[in-house]
């Protein structure tokens, strides 16, 4: 009676931990800081091969490793490219099946479809690139744009260069298009979780690899 009614209770749990969210189910630290889990809102973007790419049908129940960057930037920008390839090589294909790699722009004004397309190609970066399908800062594909980076808590910022090749600072919305212009941007490659929710966060400068792969592989098995 007692082997019966032990069997029955842990038939009991196991069906609970399968309805479980995990946050409720674990106390994980993840090797990169750990972000309070917000939901990523959906979105559609342009793909750099001109398709629309919507969130909620193209990366579906998979783990999500996002990073933002733009193709004029020639120091972190490709290092950050080079570890999700990196990262990407070490995946079996089971783990592949489970995983979305993601680019996004924060310079829409510059990398347009095709820059975006010879950026991909350049580097050889074997996953969707997205950007905006215009640079006017009133078309939807610009203020979806928008919303992503809000969402993710992209702090962008431009700087500008005037008559006088001095520069100066403002937080942008991206409704102005400068003529001279750097962009720096306060965020680095987020991963997300099958369920839509944003789970830790790693700095562009602060990768160590085999770490990320870890916290990756981790939320591969929720």
């Amino acid at each position: 009676m007692r082997n019966k009614l032990f069997s029955v209770l842990a038939c009991v749990s196991l069906l609970l931990a399968g309805c479980l969210t995990p946050s409720d189910a674990d106390e994980w630290t993840p090797h990169g800081e750990a972000l309070e889990p917000v939901k990523v809102n959906d979105f559609t973007l342009m793909s750099s091969e001109g398709t629309e790419w919507t969130y909620s049908e193209q990366a579906a129940n998979t783990t999500l490793a996002i990073a933002f960057l733009f193709t004029n930037c020639l120091d972190i920008c490709p290092i950050v490219t080079y570890n999700m390839k990196w990262v990407k090589s070490q995946l079996s294909q089971d783990e592949l099946n489970k995983t979305t790699f993601l680019t996004i722009t924060v310079d829409p004004w510059r990398d347009n479809v095709s820059v975006l397309h010879d950026w991909k190609t350049g580097t050889n970066s074997t996953w969707n690139h997205l950007t905006s399908s215009s640079n006017d800062s009133e078309h939807p594909s610009m203020l979806a744009l928008q919303d992503v980076w809000v969402n993710f808590g992209v702090g962008l910022t431009i700087e500008e260069y005037d008559a006088n090749n001095a520069t100066t600072s403002n937080n942008s919305s991206a409704r102005h298009h400068p003529d001279d212009y750097t962009i720096n941007h306060e965020t680095g490659t987020i991963l997300v979780d099958r369920f839509g929710n944003q789970r830790v966060w790693w700095g562009d400068n602060d990768w160590i690899l085999d770490l990320f792969l870890e916290d990756l592989r981790y939320l591969n098995t929720l």
